[in-house]
């Protein structure tokens, strides 16, 4: 499943940073392994260097992934796993200079899991504990079968551990990095009337995933359709919302209040509860579901 696309303008740049930490971990003496996996990728495959691959986009990536595929890697190879196990993804470890995923992704600022869109996905600083993170980094392309994505920027995912879980390592078609995708129309949520008495009975509404073939098994592999079935009341309360609220109270609310709110945006979001625009999703959870629900009431209701 995918609601929400990776957009950050300081990307490039933080692939890069993530890539000096790695390298710099590799030219350690006591490690002394940067020549040796950087010439494993020089000579095999697309003939890219280690750079290339860690900070590969996501569509050279899908390249990356088929031209370097074997049965078996050397040991050289398989020490990108072990570094994002042992240093990288460990709690309390770092590759180089204080850097491991927390860092990572607290510099993405990611707040919601991009695969659901339903959970809180940002670090928390506790006492004597430091900085940790309430997400875990799912590889796209399991880092099991593809051992030397293991730290490729693009390749690495803060998801909710219910999403991480779920995929494990089956494949999906969609990832949030891709950038030649208009995510807003592979899903749309909607829902279903079962009963004339809809206004006074939650249990009437069924929320309903309308979705596109290409991310079908996105939604099949992380449950998508069934674990936004229990959302009925979000929907619930949005339909009697736009039975109170319509333009006229808008307008109304932002003549009454001209020194409360930015704009007629941020008084629906408080109105709503959410987000409503498309730009915004990514920075609270049912966001996509709430934009969408109030899309298609509105549509209904002005024609």
């Amino acid at each position: 499943m995918l609601m929400i696309p990776i957009r950050n303008d300081k990307l490039n740049s933080l692939a890069e940073y993530h890539y000096h930490n790695i390298e710099q971990h590799l030219k350690r003496p006591r490690i002394n392994k940067f020549d040796a996996i950087n010439n494993w990728f020089m000579t095999n495959g697309l003939r890219l260097s280690l750079h290339d691959v860690v900070v590969a986009p996501y569509e050279l990536l899908v390249r990356v992934k088929d031209s370097y595929y074997q049965t078996s890697y050397p040991s050289e190879v398989n020490y990108l796993k072990n570094l994002y196990n042992d240093y990288f993804s460990k709690s309390g470890q770092y590759i180089n200079d204080e850097y491991n995923a927390v860092i990572l992704v607290e510099k993405l600022g990611l707040k919601v899991c991009p695969y659901c869109n339903r959970s809180f996905i940002n670090n928390v600083n506790l006492e004597q504990r430091g900085l940790r993170r309430t997400s875990q980094l799912d590889h796209f392309f399991s880092k099991g079968i593809y051992p030397f994505l293991a730290l490729s920027f693009y390749n690495l995912v803060p998801s909710c551990p219910s999403c991480n879980h779920l995929k494990h390592n089956k494949s999906i078609d969609i990832s949030p990095y891709d950038e030649n995708i208009e995510h807003d129309e592979l899903i749309k949520f909607d829902y279903d009337i079962k009963s004339v008495d809809y206004l006074h009975n939650e249990k009437d509404i069924e929320v309903k995933v309308r979705f596109k073939d290409e991310i079908k098994r996105n939604v099949k592999e992380l449950g998508l359709e069934s674990q936004y079935l229990i959302h009925s009341d979000i929907v619930y309360e949005l339909i009697k919302k736009m039975q109170i609220y319509n333009e006229s109270h808008f307008a109304e609310i932002m003549r009454n209040f001209p020194k409360l709110f930015k704009d007629e945006h941020e008084m629906k979001r408080v109105v709503f509860g959410n987000y409503l625009s498309i730009e915004d999703i990514h920075k609270r959870p049912l966001a996509k579901l709430t934009k969408d629900i109030y899309e298609k009431i509105y549509n209904t209701e002005s024609t």
